[in-house]
């Protein structure tokens, strides 16, 4: 119905009204919700790895530690934990030097991999002790030649709303190594974390009991961290709501008519976001790199917005 037709039948209607209702028009149909190992099938290989960017060690353990153990472990698939963000912050041990304390961290991060399956790897970028973690001329290519070298097939990041300025900084950086290694193809996922949940969760993963005692572990690792919030018990409640809500969806909400029966024998979930190109998502929102690497990658118009925010013509 259109506004004035609208503006005739109905007494409250105000011009502003249809402003407001354009909002979701653009904003994209009905969401389903997949088995993100249906998308990351065509992806992954022998040499085209599972890549999880961590802005801090633990994030991994926290976002996405069932789905990296069952490709490293249970399919035998390569995995890496990049650590973005190596540093000394949040480590409650007043007696140790600032580089001790970035070994603790570190050598947390490399036993949570080891309880993983996945290979470490430490970045140690200058951008952790520069202002907003601005990287320096030697990160973007340390990024970029990386990017290269590994061609993942899949890379899992923080989100664009996320309230961390490092996690933030963190999709910026792995925006500038897939359009600096012109990786069009890497699946892009989103990955829950504490500082910022998912604006738009898509896809999901389920996990059983041996799964999330492996997720329990994986945190456990990260002593220096554990001290100061216990993600395990915030994790297994999550991940377990989520297992409720993606019954429901998936058996109660399927657009197709027909009722999908998934596996009952899981306990948990961990939520993801498969990213795509959307230039009506990317003109209400011009602050997410990725959406503007998205488009860079498969030379798609980039809106107007945008254009002006990356000093495109």
């Amino acid at each position: 119905m259109d506004s004035a037709s609208m503006s005739s039948r109905c007494q409250h209607w105000q011009a502003p009204f249809e402003d407001l209702l354009k909002t979701v028009k653009g904003s994209g149909s009905h969401g389903q919700l997949l088995d993100i190992r249906d998308a990351l099938r065509p992806k992954l290989s022998a040499d085209r790895p599972l890549v999880m960017l961590c802005p801090h060690a633990d994030d991994g353990a926290i976002t996405a530690a069932c789905l990296m153990h069952e490709y490293a472990v249970r399919r035998g698939l390569p995995v890496i934990e990049v650590l973005v963000f190596a540093g000394e912050r949040n480590v409650a041990a007043h007696w140790l030097n600032h580089q001790k304390k970035v070994s603790v961290r570190e050598a947390e991060f490399r036993l949570e991999c080891n309880v993983l399956g996945a290979e470490a790897v430490c970045w140690d970028l200058d951008a952790y002790r520069n202002t907003g973690y601005q990287p320096s001329a030697v990160d973007i290519d340390k990024i970029v030649d990386w990017f290269i070298d590994k061609k993942p097939g899949a890379v899992i990041i923080p989100p664009a709303t996320d309230a961390h300025l490092a996690h933030r900084m963190t999709r910026a950086l792995a925006a500038i190594g897939l359009v600096g290694s012109g990786l069009s193809d890497t699946l892009v996922l989103t990955g829950w974390t504490p500082w910022g949940p998912l604006p738009r969760p898509n896809a999901y993963f389920t996990y059983d009991g041996e799964a999330e005692r492996t997720k329990e572990w994986a945190i456990h690792c990260h002593a220096s961290q554990v001290l100061l919030t216990d993600y395990t018990e915030f994790c297994s409640h999550l991940g377990r709501a989520y297992a409720a809500l993606t019954r429901e969806w998936a058996e109660g909400h399927s657009l197709t008519g027909r009722a999908h029966r998934i596996d009952e024998r899981f306990v948990g979930v961990e939520l993801f976001q498969i990213e795509t190109y959307d230039p009506n998502l990317s003109e209400a929102n011009t602050s997410d790199p990725i959406q503007l690497a998205l488009g860079m990658l498969r030379n798609l118009p980039i809106p107007k917005a945008l254009a002006s925010v990356s000093g495109s013509s």
